[in-house]
């Protein structure tokens, strides 16, 4: 299985465009590291909670929403 499907790019461009209106003074290279690793780990958990009972899914995601951080500060170095 390939690590990142045909139309990925398209997930990983708009979700980096995003993230460039929320953090407008972030580096571009830290905003596009970030926007990658977010996709890779979104694909994980989703794979991951795909395999497990509803109820589990729905804690595994919500877990992982969780963790997210709640502002990009972190990325304007």
């Amino acid at each position: 299985m390939a690590l990142w499907p045909r139309n990925s790019g398209a997930y990983l461009a708009g979700l980096l465009e995003a993230l460039r209106r929320i953090a407008p003074n972030a580096p571009s290279p830290a905003l596009a590291s970030f926007s990658q690793l977010v996709m890779t780990l979104i694909a994980a958990t989703v794979r991951h909670a795909i395999a497990l009972e509803p109820k589990q899914a729905t804690r595994m995601l919500t877990l992982f929403k969780r963790m997210l951080p709640k502002n990009l500060a972190a990325l304007e170095m």
